[in-house]
């Protein structure tokens, strides 16, 4: 339990800090956006404020987005595994149980309703319905945060006739990168899935239902022939 904790808390740290720079360079990009086209003169000097560096901000951006997406499939298969360990020996909240090794995710438990007790009543359960819509709509707006401005860039470079081709390139690379790690989020919340076992690992013993698939099938294969009787 201290390695998987460890490891967590590892994956925590790493989607943490990944996640915040994608956050700032897409927060830079707007704030370019916003100013673009302004000057500031401080002490005598003017600077104009143009939008020349956003394409590479917007790769920038779109490395810590997938840099994220990579630590948040890692730290979702490794709670899967521990939900699915614990259903089978019956501890339902992992977060409770190793909270002397790695005190993360414990605000959860606050708002999930009791496996065992009374149950919720309905304020809980309406609150608690409302409080999955407001998470998810929150949610998704901060996770396309990073690539919607990445897009944003990409559109007003391709539509600036005078851009560079350094820049469109970067700006197609950005893009293509966000639709990598897009593609990955998908693919991994929809193919990820536990198989059931088919051999004891402590054993090396076939399990009782691989055993009885393997006796109906060869039973299907191999028809035992009729008798006839007189």
């Amino acid at each position: 339990m201290i390695g998987i904790s460890a490891r967590r808390l590892e994956l925590k740290a790493r989607i943490g800090k990944s996640s915040w720079l994608a956050f700032i360079f897409a927060t830079i990009i707007a704030f370019i956006d916003l100013i673009a086209d302004s000057a500031v003169t401080y002490t005598g000097v003017t600077l104009e404020i143009t939008k020349d560096l956003t394409p590479i901000l917007a790769l920038f951006a779109a490395g810590a987005f997938l840099q994220t997406t990579f630590a948040f499939i890692d730290d979702q298969i490794v709670f899967r595994i521990l939900f699915k360990l614990g259903a089978n020996i019956g501890i339902h909240s992992f977060p409770l149980l190793l909270v002397d090794k790695a005190a993360i995710d414990l605000w959860g438990d606050a708002i999930t309703p009791r496996y065992f007790g009374p149950k919720s009543g309905f304020g809980q359960k309406a609150l608690f319905a409302l409080l999955s819509v407001v998470a998810a709509i929150a949610g998704l707006g901060v996770s396309l945060y990073a690539p919607t401005m990445v897009g944003v860039v990409a559109y007003q470079t391709f539509s600036d006739l005078e851009a560079r081709i350094v820049a469109k390139g970067i700006s197609v690379l950005a893009c293509l990168v966000v639709i990598w790690a897009l593609l990955l989020s998908i693919f991994s919340s929809w193919k990820f899935k536990f198989h059931a076992a088919d051999w004891i690992e402590s054993t090396e013993q076939p399990t009782e239902e691989f055993a009885a698939r393997m006796r109906s099938e060869l039973a299907a294969e191999n028809p035992e022939p009729s008798q006839n009787t007189t």
